[in-house]
């Protein structure tokens, strides 16, 4: 039998900064260095690093000896009419679990956060008594810290 897992997300409030408009067609495509760190029931799991295009989704695997997740990561800067900081970032993160060797959809999310400030995703088990439990990097399934800052073109 396989336990329902229901998703807590910690959001972060983008804040405003300089930067240039994502909706300007002569702003040419931004790369992100994606950092994170991926706890699986309080061990820390992994470190991964991406470097992403803005719009265009990496992923990376975690595996831990109770479960085995992917996660699918997309980070752009949002356009001027959707009322953020235009120097906030999305990410745009789907995950996957692995049940009986095939992976299988969990959800799919997006956060809004400051270049360089982290995003949380939490993953929690339903407590026995159907409400959701308070979550951390001690205790969650999956606990996933994110963040990107855009990579500045040296020439």
């Amino acid at each position: 039998m396989m336990t329902r897992l229901l998703l807590t997300l910690m959001f972060l409030l983008p804040v405003p900064a300089m930067a240039d408009s994502p909706d300007d067609p002569s702003v040419g495509q931004t790369q992100y260095r994606v950092q994170s760190a991926v706890w699986c029931s309080g061990q820390l799991r992994g470190e991964p690093e991406l470097l992403l295009e803005a719009g265009k989704p990496g992923q990376f695997e975690i595996d831990s000896p109770e479960s085995s997740w992917r996660l699918r990561v997309e980070v752009e800067a949002p356009g001027t009419h959707e009322g953020a900081g235009p120097d906030s970032l999305w990410f745009k993160v789907g995950i996957d679990q692995k049940v009986d060797g095939d992976w299988e959809f969990l959800t799919e999310t997006m956060l809004g956060v400051p270049p360089g400030r982290p995003g949380r995703i939490t993953v929690a088990a339903p407590a026995d008594s159907g409400e959701v439990v308070d979550t951390s990097r001690e205790n969650a399934p999956l606990y996933v810290e994110l963040s990107a800052e855009p990579v500045r073109d040296r020439s």
